[in-house]
């Protein structure tokens, strides 16, 4: 297996979903609802490319081709995203702060120090080839760490000082849903679909 990097064409339409691993358990007697939340929650994608002429139809054709399924993976971003935090383009060497972390939220250090909103609820982080949101508004504090609130939660525990990925575009390790494919009109104009789920074992 081979991990690729997507093309740079971007797409007319970008739809990302959480989907959640949780499961609902309703008492016959009461209807009373329980839920519980489970490891493995992923991303899911899908990306609407429209009327691909010339090298871009020929390059998305041969890079869905070089896939061969879900046989190969390939890191993509969300195309609707841009970071609101203040934390510097330059890239701080933001690290993972203790290993064995699990859960929704994660220690880190090597930021800025006491940077206020350093990272704010929507802005995308990446670790460990997982892909997460943050939840929630966070500051650094005088020593450079921070502590991010993060969705979906941890799904293996962390490695001490793994980097984590801040800065624009946030990539997640990602595999087709299904087999490729796109429609062609006169004149070699195509149009092409490409949904895919987060690898939860990348």
């Amino acid at each position: 297996m081979t991990t690729y990097t997507f093309p740079s064409i971007v797409p007319a339409t970008n739809t990302f979903e959480l989907i959640s691993n949780t499961r609902t358990f309703q008492s016959p007697l009461t209807n009373a609802v329980q839920t519980v939340g489970r490891k493995g929650s992923l991303w899911k994608i899908s990306m609407q490319f429209n009327n691909l002429t010339g090298a871009d139809r020929a390059t998305m054709q041969a890079f869905l081709a070089k896939l061969n399924g879900q046989q190969h993976r390939f890191y993509v971003q969300d195309h609707g995203y841009r970071r609101r935090g203040t934390a510097p383009n330059s890239a701080d060497p933001l690290y993972v702060s203790g290993g064995g972390q699990t859960g929704s939220t994660l220690n880190a250090a090597g930021a800025t120090q006491s940077r206020a909103l350093y990272l704010m609820a929507g802005d995308y982080i990446g670790f460990n080839n997982e892909l997460h949101i943050v939840t929630e508004d966070c500051s650094s504090s005088s020593l450079g760490t921070i502590t991010i609130p993060i969705a979906p939660p941890i799904r293996k525990p962390t490695d001490s000082l793994d980097p984590i990925d801040y800065n624009y575009p946030v990539l997640g390790v990602f595999m087709l849903t299904s087999s490729a494919s796109w429609d062609t009109s006169p004149g070699l104009v195509s149009n092409f679909t490409v949904e895919a789920i987060e690898d939860v074992l990348a």
